[in-house]
């Protein structure tokens, strides 16, 4: 039986949204991310932030995505370190699915919009062929179907508006997906959460990002051992270590090659050509600066992300 949940979120004072509500005589448009973009320079780090505090005037100029920053800077550091490229991978082979539906009763423009982000399961077709295929993502060709995972938050939604053509929305509570690896996908939390998107039709949206504050514990458990996970594979794949305790040929690292520059910076407590979980988070803890203040005290005590995405039609039952 059809239902139309309006989850508290929506429900709250808005930024972006007028006065934070969703209409729910909107319709539903359902759609599955296609593309999910995480900085790989400070550049990108900017274009992909939103101000997520609301201080338009502060250090930042009112821009803030301080993970996004720092995974610029480490994909500066060592470029074929290709955390993009992990992210890719997992889109087309349906490691990440994203559906979103947006509820509003005109794409052009639209006061009471909700955004709906869930987390998806059960592709339709499958993304791949057969083990063999290598051109995955036959999922995202706009014929799509979904069921929403299990797991996934059934309120996450962002109130908003769309004006010419362009959604704005939140804050709110949203959950997104992303790889920094080869193994399994994360699920990060954000809070204070807000988007936006355009070129927006029935068809999907052509770009847009989204943002929000990573609490401290989700940065500790989650981000920090992905992160680490992804140098340890890359420097395996070009360093040939020798015994462990024991220094030899610079580790057997091909030179020139990012091993090489990933053994330089991380391997240090101890330098024994091993590059450990504490070794990594030390390095990159010191270049996060929490931003975002999360319990109203006056004192930031968590991270703000932000990232791109396009979408293409997904059909899904909307709870």
């Amino acid at each position: 039986m059809y239902k139309r949940q309006l989850p508290l979120a929506a429900a709250c004072g808005s930024d972006d949204g007028g006065d934070g509500t969703v209409d729910p005589g909107g319709t539903d448009h359902t759609f599955v991310v296609s593309k999910v973009q995480v900085p790989t320079n400070g550049t990108e780090a900017t274009a992909l932030g939103l101000d997520i505090d609301d201080k338009a005037n502060d250090a930042n100029g009112g821009i803030d995505n301080q993970l996004g920053m720092v995974l610029g800077n480490i994909g500066a550091l060592a470029p074929t370190l290709n955390i993009q490229g992990s992210i890719d991978e997992q889109v087309a082979t349906g490691g990440i699915i994203l559906l979103t539906n947006l509820l509003a009763k005109d794409l052009a423009s639209a006061s009471g919009v909700g955004l709906t982000v869930y987390l998806g399961d059960n592709p339709r077709p499958l993304p791949c062929t057969d083990a063999n295929d290598t051109v995955c993502g036959k999922h995202l060709t706009g014929t799509g179907m979904f069921d929403i995972s299990a797991s996934s938050p059934q309120d996450a939604t962002l109130a908003g508006k769309i004006v010419a053509g362009k959604f704005t929305g939140g804050p709110g509570t949203v959950t997104l997906q992303i790889a920094l690896s080869a193994g399994m996908p994360i699920d990060l939390p954000l809070q204070k959460a807000k988007a936006e998107l355009t070129g927006i039709s029935t068809t999907g949206f052509t770009g847009g990002k989204i943002g929000g504050a990573i609490a401290k514990t989700d940065l500790e458990t989650k981000v920090y051992p992905a992160i680490a996970a992804t140098v340890r594979d890359t420097y395996d794949r070009d360093c040939d270590a020798p015994p462990a305790g024991t220094i030899a040929n610079g580790c057997n690292c091909v030179a020139g090659s990012t091993g090489k520059t990933l053994q330089t910076t991380f391997d240090k407590m101890p330098a024994d050509c091993t590059i450990s979980d504490a070794e990594v988070v030390g390095f990159v803890s010191g270049l996060v600066s929490p931003d975002i203040d999360l319990d109203g005290d006056g004192m930031a005590d968590a991270v703000s992300l932000g990232v791109g995405v396009k979408a293409v039609v997904g059909t899904f039952t909307v709870p």
